[in-house]
């Protein structure tokens, strides 16, 4: 092999390791322990057509000001293209951050949340999310931000391995009701770390709405004696809120009496 096309392959790895998104939000929380990272969007074209253009990163508080950052403001810290990364974020990393090339800037607070030793997941950051009963529940661990530095994913519910395989498409019954934790290991400079994203799941009673329907036949003659007990059966499909009548025709007579009854409504 040439040593050109070393460099070339070398380079298409490098571009597709860690695909990351930029982040719009002001306000973020994360969990102490876990890798992360602040990428501006938005930035004016000399800023993605200047090779020379320089992006800077400062950090604020109340009491200090902001300070430039650099390669030896900690060695947590990196600089990948335009993102500032966290491997990993700790408390002490919180505060207002903002990013500046040229005119451009963006603002962001990071809150950092100390992590709950009982537990896989910080309540602060779950997501939550209703399914109605017998639909579709799908759950899938994608992290496309750390992309290749992914080296296994584990799918828990409610911090108990449930899954080998990081998904779960099935109909949604009330005993699916619970917290699935999507656990990604990063390898980053020879160490492993771990990217817990949670969503809570509620499955609620189904809001479809049928038709209504009786059935067999929608009027009968019945001949009986005088005196004689006789019951009269009709079926009927109905929702929650519907109500079920029994009209009375008199040979004589053109308008039904009319009896209302709530108790026969399925």
């Amino acid at each position: 092999m040439h040593h050109e096309e070393l460099i070339l392959i070398l380079c298409v790895l490098v571009v597709k390791s860690a695909p990351k998104s930029c982040i719009r939000r002001s306000q973020i929380h994360v969990v102490e322990g876990e890798p992360f990272y602040l990428k501006p969007c938005d930035m004016s074209a000399p800023m993605h057509n200047n090779e020379t253009a320089t992006m800077r990163w400062f950090k604020g508080n109340a009491s200090h000001g902001y300070r430039e950052l650099n390669m030896r403001s900690s060695p947590r810290i990196a600089f990948h293209g335009h993102a500032l990364e966290f491997w990993p974020v700790e408390l002490e990393d919180k505060g207002t951050y903002f990013s500046q090339v040229g005119n451009d800037r963006q603002n962001w607070t990071l809150n950092v949340t100390k992590r709950n030793k009982h537990s896989c997941f910080s309540e602060k950051l779950v997501t939550n999310r209703d399914v109605e009963v017998k639909k579709s529940l799908w759950i899938t661990c994608e992290n496309p931000s750390y992309g290749e530095l992914i080296n296994h994913t584990l799918l828990y519910k409610n911090c108990k391995e449930i899954s080998k395989t990081p998904m779960i498409l099935k109909d949604a019954e009330f005993g699916d009701e619970g917290y699935y934790s999507c656990v990604f290991s990063v390898h980053h400079n020879g160490q492993q770390y771990n990217i817990t994203k949670t969503v809570n799941i509620t499955v609620i009673e189904g809001n479809s709405k049928i038709t209504p329907a009786i059935f067999g036949s929608k009027s009968a003659k019945v001949g009986v004696e005088l005196g004689e007990d006789v019951e009269l059966n009709c079926s009927a499909v109905l929702n929650r809120n519907d109500l079920f009548y029994w009209s009375i025709r008199k040979e004589d007579s053109l308008d039904p009496n009319v009896h209302e009854d709530r108790n026969e409504t399925t």
